[in-house]
């Protein structure tokens, strides 16, 4: 029979590990997405958490009502935070490749409400919707989870946090959003800007016709067209994307 003192334990030590996970779900693209209903969320954390009981080493001995158990309370929400926060830099490349795009093809104005990001580009969106399936294709929430594990060998519960070193490896790591924004737009953008240049000797040649109205379908359709051939060489750079996130977190867990 279970003695009450274990039952205890089991719930301290649960608590313990779901104030990281909390962090992660909390900020990471895919277990944390804001459509998601909040109960969901919450459960989705108390079930991560109790997976992640036999990756704990060892508890810590601190009253989480003292002084110092408030700090390791807020050192294991950054560290949770800090994790969600790299993966979340990652895939938001796809809202900035989406903005670049959209402008090319003239459709910035065509924005959707994003409870989380606010107004949105529409293509942003679309850019988004692929990179969630192609995360999840390939074994992306698996990863997250098994580098979550292994967060709890690297910096044990209560004992070591984010430190500046880390943190400013952190804010250095916002250019690969950038670089993924490019990899992605860059075949759409460099033909939409052929088809501009080749507007402007139209111009030159024919000074009376009306580009607007016969650009503007031309670059859309376009555009369009890019889009549909260029989505499949996504997957090799949201390999590359994720591949360089697991490398930042495992940095930032002193791990690598």
């Amino acid at each position: 029979m279970i003695a009450v003192y274990q039952i205890a334990d089991l719930l301290m030590a649960t608590l313990w590990a779901l104030l990281r996970v909390s962090g992660v779900v909390l900020i990471a693209p895919i277990l944390g997405a804001v459509f998601t209903p909040m109960r969901l969320r919450i459960l989705i954390a108390a079930v991560i958490a109790v997976a992640m009981l036999p990756a704990i080493p060892a508890m810590p001995e601190i009253s989480p009502l003292s002084p110092q158990g408030f700090l390791a309370v807020a050192k294991e929400l950054s560290i949770g935070l800090a994790i969600g926060f790299v993966l979340k830099l990652a895939i938001e490349a796809a809202v900035f490749a989406g903005q670049v795009v959209s402008m090319g093809m003239g459709l910035s104005f065509a924005m959707v409400v994003d409870p989380q990001a606010g107004s949105t580009p529409l293509l942003g969106r679309l850019y988004i919707i692929v990179a969630t399936l192609l995360l999840l294709a390939s074994n992306a929430h698996l990863a997250l989870i098994a580098l979550l594990a292994e967060s709890y060998t690297l910096l044990p519960l209560g004992e070591a946090g984010i430190g500046p070193g880390q943190a400013r490896a952190l804010v250095g790591f916002a250019s690969m959003m950038f670089v993924g924004a490019m990899h992605l737009a860059l075949p759409a953008v460099i033909a939409i800007l052929m088809v501009n240049v080749a507007f402007g000797v139209i111009s030159r040649a024919a000074p009376t016709l009306n580009l607007f109205a016969v650009g503007f379908p031309i670059t859309l359709l376009l555009g369009m067209i890019l889009m549909v051939v260029s989505v499949r060489t996504h997957g090799p750079i949201w390999d590359a994307q994720f591949e360089s996130s697991l490398q930042m977190v495992a940095r930032l867990l002193g791990g690598g």
